[in-house]
């Protein structure tokens, strides 16, 4: 994936990598867009994806052109990504329809809105069911994958649409979308028997029994009875994610994960009832889990974090915002003869009670960990990530002293750090830049003296406006 935020040098980066199949326009574009798709387009690559996601408007003027004059493009794009476009309109899709006839896969998903229907019709563009049949009727045979969430003026009609026209459909999402029901998603599901991933906030479906070749399954915000999940447990899921839901027991949770025995990612987050006590029985269930995300359950502490221990495959673990640290206890020390080697990627960030203590046995207890994410922590302690090649420490009480001393066992492998509105000075950030041989983004808005040391003293390491972290 090449990822260009500068329109006067794209021509030149293209011409050097003629073999680019994925591009993505950064949101922060210096330069004209239109001018750069012109310039990507004349350079005779053949784009297979092309990202636009977060731009503030669709650069439909050029797109028309593209897909006029070049039919290299016409033929080769299968993947668009347009979402979080918020002027997107019925006419962006006719003209995406039109203009690139071999789309596969397409995201026109838009912000999705946590506190009801808000001021959505003062977007200056609205996607309704026009614009998804006028979609459905150039796509029909290609589109496989397609991303609808946060459009609130589209109904079932999009669905019905969808789903009789679109013999390939393998993949919807239909999130947030106000006036779909829960019968415009059996009709996706009755019709396209082959989908393989669905994700929604209904949860009022008369049968899954067309749903047998169903991976991945996400319902977010919404009661589900434990007589949902049972009928759940005859599809042979590798993805569950059922965020911020309610209405089910710990019983019924573990008879599904039971009968899921090759599910690899599960999202239980904003599942505010579940406790460490529960945890210990979900657990032995997740022999196969490699990704699992318990962010915002707020009664989760040290023991669930041990129970990690117990999942074999776990590459990534989620828990943003939980009770960590809450009592100093032996829990984790317990433990810290034991390691988790397949751990890489840990998210502990806003807990509040997080102590040194607690940090440095995490380490012990993760010894391979690569990327961790520590937002509004208030100090990093003495870390023994060894293997830590990106650290997102932003928005935290860490000082210098505490910068260094966290990076005495863990700078050898670091590449990537955010240290954005934390207390870290220039002398800090530049004892860290000298421990740190690897590294090469640093993200502290503040210095701008700093950003120029390392322009002129360390040319191996950039500055960044903004460094992103996966979620």
């Amino acid at each position: 994936m090449l990822t260009i935020s500068d329109q006067t040098i794209a021509t030149h980066v293209l011409r050097r990598c003629p073999n680019i199949k994925r591009i993505n326009v950064h949101p922060r574009l210096r330069g004209n867009i239109d001018c750069l798709i012109r310039d990507i387009s004349a350079s005779g690559v053949r784009i297979e994806a092309f990202d636009l996601s977060h731009h503030p408007f669709f650069p439909s003027s050029s797109m028309i052109e593209v897909g006029a004059n070049h039919l290299l493009w016409k033929k080769t794009l299968k993947v668009l990504n347009c979402s979080k476009i918020q002027s997107l309109s019925d006419w962006d899709l006719t003209v995406i329809s039109e203009s690139f006839p071999a789309l596969e896969e397409l995201d026109i998903s838009k912000e999705i809105d946590h506190e009801g229907f808000g001021d959505h019709c003062n977007y200056p563009g609205l996607i309704t069911d026009d614009g998804i049949k006028a979609l459905v009727l150039n796509l029909a045979q290609c589109l496989r994958k397609i991303n609808v969430s946060g459009n609130h003026m589209i109904t079932d009609e999009s669905l019905y649409a969808l789903s009789w026209y679109c013999p390939l459909l393998s993949e919807v999402h239909v999130q947030d979308c106000g006036f779909t029901t829960e019968y415009g998603i059996a009709s996706v599901i009755i019709q396209r028997s082959m989908l393989t991933a669905i994700s929604m906030l209904s949860m009022s479906l008369p049968s899954w029994a067309d749903a047998r070749a169903l991976q991945r399954l996400h319902i977010g915000k919404t009661n589900i009875s434990d007589d949902i999940l049972f009928s759940i447990a005859r599809l042979q899921l590798k993805e569950l994610c059922i965020p911020y839901c309610w209405g089910f027991s710990i019983t019924g949770l573990v008879s599904l994960l039971r009968a899921l025995p090759s599910l690899s990612h599960l999202d239980l987050s904003g599942c505010v009832f579940l406790t460490d006590k529960s945890m210990a029985l979900i657990v032995p269930h997740l022999r196969e889990v490699t990704t699992i995300d318990l962010s915002y359950c707020s009664e989760l502490m040290e023991l669930t974090f041990m129970c990690f221990i117990e999942c074999p495959l776990l590459e990534e673990a989620r828990m943003k915002k939980t009770d960590l640290g809450r009592y100093r206890c032996s829990t984790l020390h317990s433990i810290s003869m034991k390691s988790s080697n397949k751990i890489r990627t840990l998210d502990l960030s806003r807990n509040k009670h997080f102590n040194d203590e607690t940090l440095i046995q995490i380490s012990s207890v993760c010894p391979e960990l690569r990327t961790v994410d520590l937002t509004f922590l208030e100090s990093l302690g003495d870390m023994g990530f060894h293997e830590l090649e990106t650290l997102n420490a932003s928005y935290s009480r860490i000082e210098d002293e505490g910068l260094v001393t966290g990076l005495r066992r863990c700078g050898e492998r670091l590449r990537v750090v955010d240290l954005k509105y934390s207390q870290v000075t220039k002398h800090g950030m530049i004892k860290m830049v000298n421990r740190c041989p690897r590294l090469r983004a640093v993200n502290q808005k503040w210095y701008c003296d700093f950003v120029k040391y390392i322009k002129d003293s360390l040319n191996a390491v950039t500055p960044m406006d903004d460094v992103h972290f996966s979620p």
